[in-house]
């Protein structure tokens, strides 16, 4: 089986990546039962807002912990570095978890397979990376988006975030288009 993937990394304006997100949940194919749709939250929460969310009934909180696995970091708990990994249960609502957990941070948004869940949560909770491609290298429908809500954009800081999209070559086109879009 010959797998294709298309890549975008760079540079989005603010107002376009959020009109993307809104635009999730009306999509027939994020509904897909085949497929699990994974939130990663990379740091930039106080542990208190994953406590809170432990008790939302439209996510399972999967893990949470420290942003960084060096030990030594935790001693600064008091800045919101926490991080966590979360599965959507009710997707007409996930565009509004994406931005909540994202907030100031680092995010990534994964559609993939169901059986993929515990290898992406085995590899955050071990390695804590956002690097999860070659999990789904053999895959064909699926989707990885990572937005940088803090991103700092120089003269342009605050109105554009900084993206990175990796979208197999059997993804359904309109959700395929609705996340490429450029304008």
């Amino acid at each position: 089986m010959t797998t294709t993937t298309d890549k975008i990394d760079g540079e989005i304006a603010v107002d376009l990546m959020e009109s993307i997100i809104k635009a999730l949940p009306n999509l027939t194919a994020i509904h897909s039962t085949d497929h699990s749709i994974l939130i990663h939250g990379m740091g930039g929460q106080p542990r208190s807002f994953y406590n809170d969310l432990k008790h939302n009934k439209s996510v399972e909180l999967l893990w949470t912990g420290w942003s960084s696995n060096v030990r030594w970091t935790y001693l600064l708990s008091f800045i919101p570095g926490q991080a966590g990994l979360t599965k959507i249960l009710d997707r007409t609502k996930l565009d509004n978890l994406y931005l909540d957990i994202g907030g100031q941070s680092m995010c990534g948004l994964y559609f993939i397979p169901n059986d993929k869940v515990k290898s992406v949560l085995d590899k955050i909770t071990k390695d804590r990376t956002p690097d999860i491609e070659d999990i789904v290298e053999d895959e064909t429908n699926y989707f990885l988006l990572t937005v940088d809500f803090d991103y700092h954009g120089g003269d342009r800081d605050g109105e554009i975030y900084y993206r990175k999209l990796v979208v197999g070559s059997d993804l359904d086109e309109k959700t395929k288009w609705t996340l490429t879009r450029t304008e």
